[in-house]
């Protein structure tokens, strides 16, 4: 796969997964087993009153999204590989009013599992508001639909894949 496909094979993949459009979850940047993800601040996630709070779900969504597209990036051809194991360690509770960052990588690649770590931030890299480590299944054979493989590697006939 060419450096640059990269970003477009995850935005093929974000796209294609209604709850992340929903969240209106972005990337931000895509490299060999490496992507930054936002969640943007919107009026649907904000509890009126208090910005003190963000619910778990919304979190471990973004965090399952930028781990699962980091393993996009760390596989020569488009698998779909279901979230083994997600655990996600909470630092500091993060506000609503600042958008969502992640950053995610696919640090190991074996014939069964893919292995990752994130770090989810708001204004500061370096001062996380969660770390996040998840393992990927991959099914032996692989089961991934060539309809859905072609949309994900962008060809431009889902029926010749």
């Amino acid at each position: 796969m060419k450096k640059n496909d990269f970003g477009a094979r995850c935005m093929r993949f974000l796209d294609a997964q209604p709850h992340m459009r929903k969240l209106g979850i972005r990337l931000i940047s895509a490299e060999k087993s490496k992507v930054t993800l936002v969640l943007p601040v919107q009026s649907q996630l904000l509890t009126e009153g208090i910005d003190t709070y963000f619910h778990g779900g919304v979190l471990t969504t973004l965090v399952d999204a930028a781990s699962s597209v980091s393993t996009l990036c760390a596989l020569e051809q488009f698998e779909l590989c279901p979230t083994l194991d997600l655990r996600i360690d909470h630092m500091r509770t993060p506000v609503q009013s600042e958008s969502l960052f992640v950053s995610a990588e696919c640090y190991r690649v074996t014939r069964s599992v893919l292995f990752t770590r994130a770090s989810v931030f708001q204004d500061d890299p370096d001062r996380p508001v969660a770390y996040a480590i998840a393992t990927f299944m991959r099914p032996e054979g692989g089961v991934t639909d060539s309809a859905f493989r072609a949309m994900i590697e962008g060809a431009s006939d889902a029926t010749t894949a």
